[in-house]
């Protein structure tokens, strides 16, 4: 009767040992969507394209037909049959651009794996640099020379060019010539110079002499050449400011 006690102690020692936790069914881990680690998510900036931000984190799992311009981007481990970690950053782009940022967490949730992007300090106005200021430089003043020797230079030139209107304006309006009335002279001039076919004028030796501010006197040696004619001619032309022209107001010429 006593060895029948034994064996069925030990069978039942035996039972109770089968049925213990270590021969429970082995449940694997599962993780499921897209792990963001702390370094991809650093490297995680606003404005980037989407193409950048698929570079970074990879194609998000969850994806919206109807809002295309939103990513999430979720993550869970199950060990054991129990949820211990949770991950969920949700993307928000205008256009192709990445313009916010949402790490998904709800008040009394625990802090997700992923590190939150520090907010931004409010941009503190800058002392501005202190520039120097270079010293204004002087205005350079108007040469009267120069501005009458153009004007006798364009006379010639219209004079050259058969220009009549352009000849004839570089006079006073009030020009009188020497024994002709103004009538007279514009027609003979308007005569001599459509005449000839070509027309050459050519100036040398030429000197200017500004006497005051509406007042000067060039002195030049004029060289004419035409199909009829040609000279050369010692020649001074007074000069008066009018308005910003210097015009002719008369002409003396000594062979």
């Amino acid at each position: 009767m006593r060895i029948k006690l034994i064996l069925l102690s030990t069978l039942l020692a035996s039972c109770s040992y089968l049925s213990s936790p270590v021969l429970s069914p082995y449940k694997m881990d599962i993780r499921q969507g897209n792990y963001v680690t702390p370094e991809m998510r650093e490297k995680l900036k606003l404005g980037m394209s989407k193409q950048q931000v698929r570079y970074v984190l990879g194609t998000p799992m969850v994806s919206d037909a109807f809002h295309g311009n939103r990513w999430d981007y979720i993550y869970s481990l199950e060990q054991r049959g129990e949820v211990v970690e949770k991950q969920r950053l949700t993307l928000y782009f205008e256009g192709e651009n990445l313009v916010r940022m949402d790490d998904g967490r709800q008040p009394g949730q625990a802090a997700p794996a992923i590190a939150p992007q520090p907010v931004a300090a409010p941009p503190v106005a800058a002392t501005p640099d202190v520039v120097a200021v270079p010293p204004p430089q002087p205005v350079a003043k108007a040469d009267p020379a120069a501005d009458v020797l153009k004007s006798v230079q364009a006379w010639s030139a219209a004079w050259s060019a058969k220009n009549v209107r352009s000849y004839l304006a570089a006079y006073l309006p009030d020009y009188k010539p020497q024994g002709i009335g103004r009538e007279a002279w514009e027609r003979q001039r308007l005569e001599r110079i459509s005449k000839p076919r070509v027309i050459e004028v050519e100036l040398s030796e030429v000197s200017v002499s500004v006497q005051d501010d509406s007042h000067a006197a060039v002195s030049f040696t004029q060289r004419y050449r035409s199909d009829f004619y040609r000279d050369s001619t010692r020649k001074t032309l007074q000069l008066e400011k009018v308005g910003d022209a210097w015009l002719i107001a008369s002409e003396q010429a000594a062979k």
